[in-house]
């Protein structure tokens, strides 16, 4: 175990690198900078823009400015936001907080919902209610763009004021937040994933409840729930497993819309804030730490592969395994 995430460590700090890298330099090549928008202010001279350049060394050339901000990254620092005029470290650490705790509720509520349902179809036989049931909700969950269902959410939270929405703020750590605040967004970024962890669940655990074990533990007179839930899941769980390392970084890229529409404070929100400013230092910066969660997202599941299943503790069984529980989740997708 402990060779498996000193490696996956290996692997992602390479990643994260040509990320970076791949990063600053796309957003040099699109133009401009955070002092672009001077120039249409009549009170700024070229001059004092040249000067502000020099002193935020935005005149250096790309790869000094890059290993610059690589050197910067190695002492424990992210630079300084250009908009908010503050550590980008500060600020991304409160909008993640904010972001984990969105991804974090979304993903309960996508998990109840297809441990609900997914149970209820595979405990009965193909076409039957449930079964119909399930598969168009899968269908309508995976088909809904996020952007209607943000504009939808955020109609029905202006006509029933149940939910607080407004305007985002430009703050570096936005509005306080309530335990019902987080509530409608985190169901408009569950929706994509139940279809993701229902089709799933229903494949994985009907195809368990048909093996010979099952059919053993009823023989023994146990509960169906016991059957269900001690045995039968834990032998589909690998693909859900996967799927839930995977599920991670699609959250968090998912949230960009969901978090601006319903404004909610997180990486999303800020990073449309970061692009519309060109505020590099604070675009790398959620760059970095969205990249970064996709990997521990990856590691997670690696390592929860791994404790479910000792078999898999073979590197070449495990990668099959993967392999098969991200076909699952493109296929449901």
């Amino acid at each position: 175990m402990l060779k498996l995430i000193f490696g996956r460590l290996l692997q992602g700090l390479i990643v994260l690198l040509l990320v970076s890298a791949l990063t600053f330099t796309l957003l040099a090549s699109a133009g401009g900078d955070a002092l672009t928008a001077l120039r249409n202010d009549p009170l700024v001279s070229e001059q004092a823009i040249g000067e502000l350049r020099r002193a935020y060394g935005l005149d250096q050339p790309l790869h000094v400015r890059y290993l610059r901000w690589l050197g910067e990254l190695a002492r424990g620092r992210m630079g300084q936001s250009f908009f908010y005029q503050a550590p980008v470290g500060s600020i991304i650490l409160n909008r993640l907080t904010n972001t984990l705790l969105l991804s974090a509720f979304a993903l309960l509520f996508a998990w109840a919902a297809a441990l609900s349902l997914g149970t209820l179809a595979a405990r009965r036989a193909a076409g039957s209610w449930a079964d119909q049931l399930c598969s168009a909700v899968i269908l309508l969950a995976a088909s809904t763009p996020r952007i209607v269902l943000a504009l939808v959410a955020l109609a029905f939270a202006v006509r029933t004021s149940l939910f607080t929405v407004g305007a985002a703020p430009a703050s570096a750590s936005g509005p306080g937040l309530s335990p019902a605040r987080v509530i409608l967004p985190a169901l408009v970024l569950c929706v994509p994933l139940v279809a993701l962890f229902l089709a799933q669940v229903r494949e994985g655990l009907g195809a368990a409840l048909r093996e010979d074990f099952v059919q053993v533990a009823r023989a023994k007179g146990l509960m169906e729930s016991s059957i269900i839930f001690r045995h039968a899941l834990r032998a589909a769980m690998n693909p859900l497993i996967t799927i839930l390392g995977y599920s991670l970084g699609g959250v968090m890229s998912g949230s960009v819309i969901v978090e601006t529409v319903l404004n909610w404070p997180g990486l999303g929100q800020l990073s449309v804030v970061a692009v519309r400013n060109r505020d590099v230092p604070l675009l790398m910066g959620v760059v970095l730490v969205t990249a970064t969660a996709v990997l521990v997202g990856n590691l997670i599941a690696d390592v929860l592969l791994r404790l479910n299943d000792p078999r898999l503790r073979d590197d070449d069984t495990a990668a099959t395994v993967k392999a098969s529980g991200a076909a699952g989740s493109a296929n449901a997708g």
